[in-house]
Order: C-alpha cells, then structure tokens, then sequence
C-alpha cells in the first residue's frame, strides 16, 4: 500500500481505540470461515493481540493508506469500526455537537462526488453545470456520454482533501466515520469488486450521520443499506455493549443480513465460574448515601446478570467478597473471546482493547448474512454454548438441518 501525508492525523497516544480481532474471531472461529482478509490498525498492542491469533494486520494510520491502490483492486468486501469514544456516554460527546455533525455529513456528500459514481439518471444538470442554464449550452455530461446515461464525472478532489474538509471537527477521532463511506466507495471508483460494507459504531451516533451515509450508498449506486442497534447481552453475552451496525451491498441478489434469534442470558457469574450473590465494585469506597444506603455514583453491581460495559477501568473492578481482580483473559471471555486467547501488550492495554473490540459474536451475527452462513445462528449458539459451558443451549430439535 502507498502511503500518503495526512491532515491532522489522531494522535495515538491521546486515546487511540484499539481492535484486536473481534471481527476476524467472528468470521473465523464462530462462522469458520476461511478468508483472505487483512486488518489495519494504529495500535501495536492490538494488533500483536490479532497476529497472535493468527489474523494479519498492518499497523497503520488507516487515513495514510491509499484506498484505490493497486494492491486493493481485489477487494470484496469492506469492515470498518470507527473510534466511538467523541459519540458515546463515556465519552465527551463531542460528536453530537451540531457543528462537529455538519462538518461531518458536508466531507460524507462530498465524498460522493470525489468518487464520481453517482448514475447521470439521478444527475440535475442545472444544478451541477450552472452555468449553462443562462447560455443554454447542452451539459457536458450530456454530450459525452448520451443523455443520461453513465455515470457522472468525479470532482478533481483527493481523497486527502475530502480529508482535511472533516479534519475540521473539534475532535479528529470523529473525522474517522468519514473512511466509512471513503474505503468502499474509493474500491468502487478503482474498479474493484467490492460488493458489500460493514461498520459498527456507538448507538449514539447521530441519526442524521447515519442517514447521510446511506444517502450516500444509494446516490451511488448501491442496492441496500441497513442499521440496526443491537445489545449484546441479548445475545448471550455476559457483558453489556450496545451498538449500532451498519450493512450497505451493491446488489440486490447478496444475501445481506440474517435474522439471529435472541440467545439465552448468561450472567457473569456464569461465564466466569463464581457461585451466585457476588457484587462488583467497580470505583473503590465511595461516600454512602444515606437515601438508598449505598455508595454515590452508583459503583457496584451485581454478578448475578451480564456485567457492565467493560471499559479500561475495568481492570480496576474488583469482587466485593475477597478483593479478587479480573484477569485478561476473563475480561476477553466475558466479551466474547476464549480464554486461550493471547491479549498482548500490558494488564492496561489489554484491558482497554477487550474494552473497544467488537464482541466475534456480534460479529458473527451482523456478518452470517452477507457472507451467506446459511446455518449460521447454529454455528453462534454453538460457540456460545462451548464458550461459557452451558451444554443445553442448542437442544437437537432446534434446527431442521434438512429443509
């Protein structure tokens, strides 16, 4: 891949998320799926972590990568997971600001143009040649390629200037939802045979972000968009995560998304061997109130149903009983992950990145339909059911494996 400068690039050491495989795991192990597949990551940490289970990755500044090189002009399919913290209640939410949104949602139309994609059919030609409406000249596109017909000529701007038109936001983790629309369209414009998207994203990412973003897919051509917020404890995880997923396919004959029933609850507790009635304290002695009895801040929880949203702090969570601390591998357990698997870095860099991962169940779920798993709730609840030992969770009548 080429590398190129860009502008105002984030800087990793001021709270860079980290992804260690969630997405590959997903595909991978719980959908056993064999792909030609590469990540890109700036965090060394996670991407040692997705190397060790055997996931290539670059470790990059995905904004200095050239998405139409020719390295590419294979690809099929797109996943990208953007930094949430600017659009989540742990964060700033500096994302929600209406100036960070406009300037967002101005770099995602104008992406569209920089592809040129977008059918002439769809094209007002007063509107994007102006100047022939006083002289009454016959529009360019017109007069090159039939009336109507084709598609419409690109803007001239690079990728990097679409770049710096986001690099205006406040915070520059929240110009990274601009590559979500930038990568698939860039492989389209090159030529490649990309056929479907996937991101994923904090549930509070605004609606109008969302909805000019498939504005953007359809305005180019592409067949289907959806989103959907999901909460992983509803799909058996032991750990609350809730987030919004987007999928976006070129053609109407891909299969694009599968409907996952539920799966059963499955506490921490459970997922982690303890007997029932531990609590978690997850912020130390905090001062009683006098009220409800119990600290200010609302710092424990029960162990008795799915566990908090893990952040980086989590690794400071400690059970009320002994003062017994989570160790890594059952913070990436109760997010999804076996616990053979190699977390890298140190005890605070494994930690924060089982806090950013996207869950290879939740993985598993968004991607069983785009990549056609026709059995592929069978093959999550089997993960899940040898993940966390519950051996009854797929009863053999189930499933109709024939029909």
């Amino acid at each position: 891949m080429a590398a190129r400068p860009a502008p105002r690039r984030p800087d990793p050491r001021g709270g860079a998320v980290r992804r260690p495989g969630g997405w590959s795991e997903g595909i991978a192990t719980v959908l056993g799926i064999k792909v030609d597949a590469v990540g890109v990551d700036i965090s060394a940490d996670a991407c040692a972590t997705a190397r060790a289970a055997g996931h290539r990755r670059i470790c990059a500044d995905i904004t200095t990568l050239d998405p139409e090189h020719i390295a590419l002009r294979h690809t099929c399919a797109v996943i990208i997971s953007p930094p949430c913290p600017a659009f989540s209640p742990a964060g700033k939410l500096t994302g929600l600001e209406q100036r960070n949104i406009g300037i967002l949602c101005e770099a995602i139309d104008r992406a569209g143009w920089a592809a040129g994609l977008m059918p002439l059919y769809d094209v007002d030609c007063d509107a994007l040649y102006p100047e022939i409406v006083e002289t009454g000249e016959e529009c360019p596109a017109c007069a090159e390629h039939g009336y109507h017909e084709g598609t419409r000529p690109r803007s001239g701007e690079t990728w990097d200037e679409i770049r710096a038109v986001a690099a205006e936001v406040s915070d520059p983790q929240i110009a990274l939802m601009l590559e979500v629309v930038i990568w698939p369209l860039a492989l389209q414009a090159a030529g490649a045979p990309i056929r479907w998207m996937a991101m994923e994203q904090s549930s509070n990412l605004p609606e109008d972000v969302l909805d000019d973003l498939a504005i953007e897919f359809y305005s180019c051509d592409w067949a289907y968009t959806s989103r959907e917020v999901k909460e992983a404890a509803d799909y058996g995880l032991p750990s609350r995560r809730k987030r919004v997923y987007m999928i976006a396919t070129r053609y109407y004959g891909t299969v694009r998304t599968a409907r996952i029933r539920p799966l059963p609850a499955t506490s921490m507790a459970q997922a982690l061997g303890w007997e029932p009635g531990e609590r978690i304290n997850t912020r130390g002695n905090r001062p009683i109130d006098p009220k409800t009895g119990r600290a200010k801040g609302g710092n424990t929880f029960s162990a008795d149903g799915p566990s908090w949203c893990l952040t980086g702090k989590s690794r400071t969570w400690k059970r009320e009983s002994d003062g017994y601390r989570l160790t890594e591998a059952e913070a990436g357990l109760l997010v999804g992950f076996r616990r053979s698997y190699q977390w890298q870095g140190s005890r605070t860099s494994a930690f924060q990145q089982a806090a950013d991962v996207v869950s290879p169940i939740m993985a598993a779920i968004v991607l069983s339909g785009v990549m056609g798993v026709i059995l592929g709730e069978a093959l999550i609840r089997d993960y899940h059911a040898q993940l966390y030992e519950m051996d009854d969770l797929l009863a053999p009548d189930d499933y109709d494996l024939v029909s």
